[in-house]
């Protein structure tokens, strides 16, 4: 388990450092809170404790100079960086079948396997409590990062988060109210992830991982058993040939636009160390849209609490008038005409077609014919290739689900005075996990007949 959260660090701190976020905190912190991210954790932000010192003027000098009448700023993220993930399962699995691989040593009892596997169910969540433990820390906002969130509108006629505190450029807002020459917004945030969702996280992760390895992998001499070994030969290459082709389409040009950006630096740089924290998150995307799963990307004005006498005062000095009604909501299809339009779901859905045909055929060329039968009583000349559809089109949907639950992000920004909420923002990228699930089973069972019946003509035939 070290090794598996070393190697997650180690991914998470160059990405960060690529990003630029040694301007704005510590990266040590920073690393454990996309570590603890990457299995599921959710972070939050508060108020650093010398924020409330910005304000010099106006109210506050009435109650000593601050004394917590500044604003506050909150936010919440929850999105998993799916490169840090699939690297720790990685060398977690690597590291549990080290002594499992053919040649080495004897042969493990399956209680002595239920053993090791139990060990790492308990020893991950003790890992992620430690991480969660040490992901606390205080980030300064980037220059101009509230002023950039202003409403639809723009300016202070719509409102936002940089016009509430005073930030868009016209002054007014709490920055007025409390004399604070348009400085009142707080410029740090200290922020910690939720130990809880870590541990849980963790567990599941290492689940997925171990019961993934245990199917797909080849090498390892795993005693399973009758119905896990039957499953095994039924279902594991088809899982095998979906995870390794995704894990290599998301590699290959993760490792090509790391090494560039790196090399470039400036906005290349940027993008490498996302390309290095995501790239598995827009390969999933991606793979997704090609099924025909609609990704909705939204932005949602948060809105101060109704009859509020603040909201209102702010209103009349230029801020956002307490939630003003032409405040919308902003959202996209990333299918839609002005996200990238038919070119862009035409795209997907080529790749998605080529990489669901090729992982069928490969499972097809490696799944014995005895285990290409139907689960349930069929027969005829398409029973094999009916049966490899089913299975492929199971493997595909979970996987396609899983693809899409995990690549959803959410965040939200919120402003409040006294313990009263103001306004904010709160944005989401998110899928339909249950369309993709029947998706991503109809094209996955097409793409498994359609490889099977390849299989089936390249394989030479029986001698007589």
């Amino acid at each position: 388990m070290l090794c598996a959260v070393l190697a997650m660090a180690a991914v998470a701190a160059p990405a960060l450092a690529l990003l630029g976020a040694g301007a704005y905190g510590s990266l040590w912190p920073l690393t454990m809170l996309v570590t603890a991210l990457a299995v599921g954790g959710s972070a939050s932000a508060g108020p650093a404790p010398s924020a409330d010192s910005g304000a010099t003027g106006g109210l506050a000098s009435l109650f000593g100079g601050g004394g917590g009448m500044s604003p506050s700023t909150s936010g919440a993220v929850q999105a998993v960086p799916l490169t840090v993930t699939l690297v720790g399962a990685a060398v977690l699995w690597v590291a549990f079948s080290w002594r499992l691989r053919a040649g080495r040593q004897r042969r493990f009892t399956a209680g002595e396997l239920a053993v090791r596997a139990a060990g790492a169910a308990v020893a991950a969540p003790v890992a992620f409590l430690a991480v969660a433990g040490l992901a606390r820390g205080t980030a300064t906002l980037p220059e101009g990062a509230l002023s950039g969130m202003a409403g639809p509108g723009g300016g202070s006629a719509a409102g936002g988060p940089g016009d509430l505190l005073g930030g868009g450029g016209g002054g007014g807002g709490l920055a007025e109210l409390f004399g604070g020459g348009g400085t009142a917004a707080p410029s740090a945030l200290t922020y910690q992830v939720s130990a809880g969702a870590a541990g849980v996280g963790a567990v599941l992760w290492v689940a997925v991982a171990l019961g993934a390895g245990c199917l797909i992998s080849r090498r390892a001499r795993l005693p399973l058993g009758g119905a896990l070994d039957a499953l095994r030969s039924g279902w594991g290459r088809s899982l095998s040939a979906v995870v390794r082709t995704l894990l290599a389409l998301a590699a290959v040009p993760l490792v090509v636009l790391v090494f560039v950006g790196a090399a470039a630096g400036g906005r290349a740089g940027d993008a490498a160390g996302a390309a290095l924290l995501f790239a598995p998150n827009a390969v999933a995307v991606l793979l997704t849209l090609g099924v025909g799963t609609e990704w909705t990307a939204a932005v949602h004005p948060v809105r101060g609490e109704g009859g509020n006498p603040l909201a209102a005062l702010i209103g009349g000095m230029g801020g956002t008038g307490g939630g003003d009604a032409r405040q919308t909501d902003r959202t996209e299809q990333l299918r839609s005409l002005s996200a990238g339009g038919w070119p862009l779901w035409l795209a997907a859905l080529a790749v998605t077609g080529l990489v669901l045909l090729c992982c069928a055929y490969r499972a097809a060329r490696a799944t014995d014919p005895a285990h290409r039968v139907p689960p349930h009583s069929c027969r005829g000349p398409l029973a094999a290739h009916l049966g490899m559809a089913e299975r492929f089109g199971v493997v595909t949907a979970v996987t396609l689900a899983t693809a899409a639950r995990l690549a959803g992000a959410s965040g939200r920004f919120g402003v409040a005075l006294f313990g009263s909420e103001l306004g904010g923002m709160r944005a989401e990228l998110g899928a339909s996990v249950l369309r993709t699930v029947v998706l991503g089973l109809l094209a996955g069972a097409a793409a498994g007949f359609a490889g099977s019946l390849a299989a089936t003509a390249r394989r030479p035939p029986e001698p007589r």
